[in-house]
């Protein structure tokens, strides 16, 4: 069965450490009327401030955030996991956070983002991995 771009509602993005340009790059290119919810897991230091954050709002057309425990999910946001907290997507159209063991070495884990969203979203969910760290990643997308 294909998909149309019509059928997506969330999309979610796994992004190793060294992929800061990259996301920069897809982030500030988005329309402003972007109508989806975009969910961002990038390996970090667990001591990393809200720098990401605060940089990609500022460059980007639509509301770049960082995430707050059991916040709601609402379309036209990038929400970017908070450093050493695994971000996951509940039943109820919010964000959890979790600082649960690492996960391929990785806290937030993009498997553990991708895997919850697919829960959720099923087939009209688009994962993206823009650069990869080990294997994180590969399972959540499959």
């Amino acid at each position: 069965m294909n998909k149309s771009a019509t059928d997506i509602q969330c999309i979610v993005i796994g992004v190793s450490t060294g992929g800061f340009d990259d996301l920069h790059l897809l982030i500030t290119q988005l329309p402003a009327d972007l109508s989806l919810p975009i969910a961002v897991v990038q390996h970090r230091s667990a001591n990393n401030c809200d720098y990401l954050t605060h940089h990609l709002n500022i460059h980007a057309n639509i509301e770049v955030k960082g995430v707050f425990d059991k916040e709601p999910i609402c379309p036209g946001v990038v929400y970017i996991a908070p450093s050493d907290y695994h971000l996951l997507i509940e039943r109820e159209a919010y964000f959890s956070l979790s600082r649960d063991d690492k996960v391929n070495y990785s806290r937030p884990s993009v498997d553990l983002l991708f895997e919850s969203a697919a829960d959720i979203y099923r087939s009209a969910c688009l994962a993206i991995i823009l650069t990869g760290k080990n294997d994180d990643g590969a399972l959540g997308l499959e």
